[in-house]
């Protein structure tokens, strides 16, 4: 009735959803990263079509927002990597004691 390939996805499935309800996953740097993604897009646009109409000031501020959203991005993203790295150690450390 069931293939060995319906009961491992279906495994993986349940592993996922625990992973994601304990949050041993986090969403918010994938939220954040598709975040980053949409607004440099929009900062592009915005500085092209700035650049088309003559306005390079502003152009060149959109060049300069998009700098600066990059870097506070960046500096939340280190948090998150943060923990990363710490499960880590705390997991290496655990398998040590082992």
């Amino acid at each position: 009735m069931y293939d060995d390939r319906t009961f491992n996805i279906s495994k993986g499935l349940i592993m996922a959803f625990k992973e994601f309800a304990t949050f041993g996953t986090l969403i918010t740097p994938k939220i954040l990263v598709a975040a980053y993604w949409v607004l440099t897009i929009i900062y592009i646009i915005a500085a092209v079509i700035f650049a088309f109409n003559g306005n390079f000031s502003a152009s060149g501020l959109s060049i300069l927002v998009l700098v600066i959203t990059r870097i506070s991005f960046e500096l939340i993203m280190i948090s998150f990597k943060n923990n990363e790295f710490l499960f880590r150690i705390c997991n290496a450390l655990e398998k040590d004691k082992q």
